[in-house]
This record gives structure tokens, sequence and C-alpha cells, in this order.
């Protein structure tokens, strides 16, 4: 997977992204601008789509909404047959007012409220279920509502994958998800009853993983989970969610595998231990995220001025910073960055400072670019996901407009936050 956009074009003066020139959407938009490539989010979901359609074609690919999202984002992946992972009453909402189908959405959460369960179980949603209690929530909503609520349980397969700390969901002592045994006495409850159906088992091992390997154990461990449920219950369950967490590729210096490879693979095993077990063959789901939008998106800055620091480097102040992407300060995140239009090929090395109050607001640290002057642009590779939806109004900070590009058209899909907009909900 590339790091840029596939419209990716870059002259002497200027970058153009599905065909719309970077410099021009900037006058037009202005800056922090967050711009969406549409055809790489096609063919990120397409990487998906044709491979299973071929190799294991009773399948379900779940966009992972918390990575970014718009009713125009959810729009154009229910084109691509794409469902939508939820994690929120918000996430939820917005889905369900776009042109994803319903029987395609699967609600996660590790504390789910009773109006989100509400507003779930009153549109037929998919519950992945993370604790006891939740069953119980359900139970009783699921009667009042009168309806069947589809649950499947989020377990901890115990896998150890190698990523940041804060975003490994798969080990013993993850806030998410059941230890195995404990989902028995829970499918047994379900099993038959008039409020609920058991649809089948869910793991995610952890984001922006580089290792194959611990994907396919996840498959190995979660067939012999499917094999357990069968010989206590008599049931092979529909449905295997495998979750999402593929790693992509931010740097040059990142050596992500192939996502193509990574699926078909786990394809390839489940259907060989299902076979070898004689054991219906489950829906097979996955919940991509950041590997269908990342590399989609770029974000455009205006530049300040600059402050000589020590080792011949210098602070490059830009017009955003931690509040647009909190990445960077979070989980130590790298990007790729480069000069819009430069007015000269000397370069400089320079550490890229925010206009935040926290010293802490650095986006990146000693990197060489051709010699910034102030007003000129930079922009910043692979930020469509996780620099919206994680964006803040930290300082009171408006947030930016976001663009999508397609075929030399740009569109609108989130106005700019203006000055009203922040104390629009403060009470007097």
């Amino acid at each position: 997977m590339n790091i840029r956009p596939i419209t990716f074009r870059k002259s002497a003066d200027d970058i153009l992204i599905g065909g719309c020139s970077l410099t021009d959407l900037a006058k037009e938009y202005g800056t922090p601008l967050y711009v969406l490539d549409a055809a790489t989010i096609q063919q990120n979901c397409q990487i998906f789509t044709k491979i299973l359609t071929e190799h294991y074609p009773n399948f379900s690919i779940a966009y992972a909404s918390k990575a970014g999202l718009n009713i125009g984002i959810a729009n154009l992946i229910a084109f691509e047959g794409i469902g939508a992972d939820v994690v929120s009453g918000g996430e939820l909402y917005t889905v369900l007012k776009s042109q994803i189908d319903p029987k395609k959405i699967y609600f996660h959460g590790n504390n789910k409220s009773i109006e989100e369960l509400e507003l779930a179980i009153a549109n037929h949603i998919r519950l992945v279920v993370d604790n006891a209690y939740e069953v119980a929530l359900i139970e009783t909503i699921a009667t009042r509502l009168n309806k069947k609520a589809k649950m499947m349980f989020r377990i901890k397969p115990g896998i150890e994958a190698h990523t940041h700390e804060y975003i490994k969901t798969g080990h013993i002592d993850s806030k998410f998800g059941f230890e195995f045994n404990d989902i028995l006495p829970l499918i047994k409850k379900i099993h038959g009853s008039e409020w609920g159906e058991f649809i089948g088992i869910h793991a995610h091992i952890g984001s922006q993983i580089f290792d194959m390997n611990p994907y396919y154990d996840l498959v190995s461990i979660l067939v012999g989970f499917m094999d357990t449920i069968y010989s206590e219950f008599g049931i092979d369950i529909p449905e295997l969610n495998c979750g999402g967490g593929f790693g992509i590729k931010y740097t040059e210096n990142d050596q992500a595998p192939d996502i193509t490879d990574i699926i078909l693979g786990m394809a390839t095993e489940l259907k060989l231990l299902c076979d070898g077990k004689k054991r219906p063959r489950p829906k097979l789901v996955f919940e991509p995220g950041r590997s269908i939008i990342a590399n989609a998106g770029v974000t455009i800055y205006t530049a300040g001025t600059s402050k000589p620091i020590s080792d011949g480097q210098q602070y490059l102040f830009i017009d955003g910073g931690m509040a647009d992407n909190p990445r960077p300060m979070m989980y130590q995140s790298e990007y790729t960055f480069d000069v819009v239009s430069p007015s000269t090929t000397d370069q400089a090395r320079y550490t890229i400072a925010g206009k935040f109050c926290e010293s802490g607001d650095i986006l990146a640290k000693n990197i060489v670019l051709p010699i910034v002057k102030p007003s000129e642009h930079i922009v910043v590779y692979g930020t469509g996901a996780y620099n919206y939806s994680m964006a803040s109004n930290y300082n009171r900070f408006c947030k930016p407009a976001m663009i999508l590009v397609n075929n030399n058209v740009a569109s609108l899909l989130i106005k700019r936050e203006t000055y009203e907009d922040i104390i629009r909900y403060d009470a007097l």
C-alpha cells in the first residue's frame, strides 16, 4: 500500500491529488485542510472485496468507523458494498443516516449505554457483546421492544501483537472482551431464547500490526473455540469476525505486509481448518479502518515563521498541530511530509511544531525539507485515519474542513468550524 494517494502527482510547482491542485484547495478552503481521495478509498475497499469474492465468497467487510467517519465517507464505502463497525451511538446514528446496509453494521463497545443499545436493537444491528452485564441489558431491552437481538461475543485470544501498548487489544489483560470459558453459559442462556440470537464470535488483536503470524494464530484459536462451542451445544456458528488492525506504511522505514497476502492467508487457513474438522465454513468478517482510509488522506498546512534550535535544526511553525493530529503526541507516530510549492531546492532540517500551548505539540522531529518560507504550504501524507476523528477543540481551536477530491472535482465533506461554533453550546 502506498504512503500517498494513488492519484498523487507532483510537478516542480505544485502537488495534485484527485486531479486537484493542493495550492488551489488551500486558497479556496483555507488551512489546515483535510483532503481525501475517493479513488484511493475505492481501491482500498476493493483490495478486500475482490480477493474474498474469489477465494472466500461468504464474507462481510465492516469499515472501522472510528478511523474517520461522516455521511459522505459512509456513502462512498457503501457503494463498494462495505458495511460498518461502530463503537458509539454517534457513529451508529451517522451510518444509519447513510446508504450503508444496516445488516452490515456491527456495534462494539465495552460499556454501551441503554440509549445506544435501544437504538441498535430497534434497527436490528449486530451487537458485539463485551461483558455479562451487557447481556442482561440486551435481554431487558429486546424483550421490551419485542425484538430478537443478534449477538456475537468478543473474545480475548491471548495474542501479544507487536504494536504500541495503547493499541494492543487482544491480550489477556485488555479491557475489551471475555475470556473464552466465560461465554459458554451466556451462549446457553441465549440459545433458543425468544429475545436473543447467538451469531458468532469476534476477536481483534490490535492496530498497526506488521507481523502476519499473529493473524494466522488468531484463525487457529478461533476455529478451536468454534469446535468447543459445537461440542458443547451442537451449534455451528454463522459468523467469525477476525477484526482488523492491518499495518500500513506512514514512512519509507515502515515494513508493512501486503494486505492481500494476509487476507488470502487467513481465508485459506480458515477453509483448511473447517474442512479438516468437517464443520461448515462460517461467514468471514473483517473490520479494516486505517487500511481503507489512511493513505487516501492528506493534510495541508500553512507555514509560519521558523526559529533556530540546536544542531543546525529549526522549528518550523504551522497553523495546526496536536488538535488536528494528536497521534504523534499520543503514539509517537511518524508521517511523511512535503512542501507543496517550494520556492527553492535548498534544504533545511526542521522540527515541525504546532501552534498549541503545549511543548509536546510536535508533528515531526529532525526531518529534511526544501526551505520553507512563511505562507508557503506543507502537506502531510497518510492522515486519513484517526486525524479528524481524534481532533479536538483544544485552545478553542476550530476543527478544519474536509474535502473529497475525485476526477478533478473537489466536494465539501465537512465544513470548517467557526468561532460561533466554538461558543454555540456555552450556557451563559
